[in-house]
């Protein structure tokens, strides 16, 4: 699957990654950056580019570029949207230690997900530690409600982290607009 990867990436097409038991619906993106470990896509939903998105690369059970992504490609491209997407981020993707701490910087808000477990977990807010083991969020609700104490997220429970997505953006621009 490495050569996948590296053929995938030089390309630059839009492509579709699967997590069978995880997701049963394909995620579209551009492929950014990828390692032994995790996998950095630009997001593209409904045509519409929606932050970064980090998996891990165990999860994907495949990923590829067919016909379909090449024609959205070509509609990504005239509709000035592939333009935006900066194929040259610079991401360390050794592991989430890493990767949190290269990628952090570019929003206040990220959204991590723990979606393998019984009861798939769901966290927004911002970044207030990076260790070892772990991220401390300091997260708030729906409702804009921050949460009085931080939430301890162990990077082996994380498979998923978004950064930039339109979803935690609108709660930025909110946050920041309120004294």
């Amino acid at each position: 699957m490495r050569r996948n990867f590296s053929e995938l990436l030089k390309k630059r097409n839009l492509l579709s990654v699967r997590r069978s038991g995880i997701d049963e619906n394909r995620v579209q993106g551009f492929l950014l950056g990828y390692s032994r470990n995790l996998v950095l896509i630009h997001y593209v939903y409904d045509f519409r580019l929606d932050g970064l998105m980090i998996f891990n690369r165990n999860d994907i059970t495949s990923i590829s570029s067919d016909k379909t992504d090449l024609f959205q490609t070509e509609i990504l491209k005239n509709a000035d949207s592939f333009g935006v997407v900066d194929f040259n981020i610079e991401c360390d993707l050794s592991n989430w230690q890493s990767a949190l701490s290269s990628l952090c910087n570019l929003k206040r808000f990220l959204v991590v997900e723990d979606e393998k477990s019984d009861y798939p977990l769901f966290y927004i807010g911002e970044v207030i530690k990076i260790d070892k083991d772990h991220i401390d969020i300091m997260e708030f609700s729906g409702a804009g409600n921050w949460d009085k104490d931080a939430s301890t997220v162990y990077f082996e429970d994380i498979s998923c982290v978004q950064i930039g997505n339109n979803y935690a953006n609108v709660y930025e621009d909110y946050f920041a607009g309120t004294p």
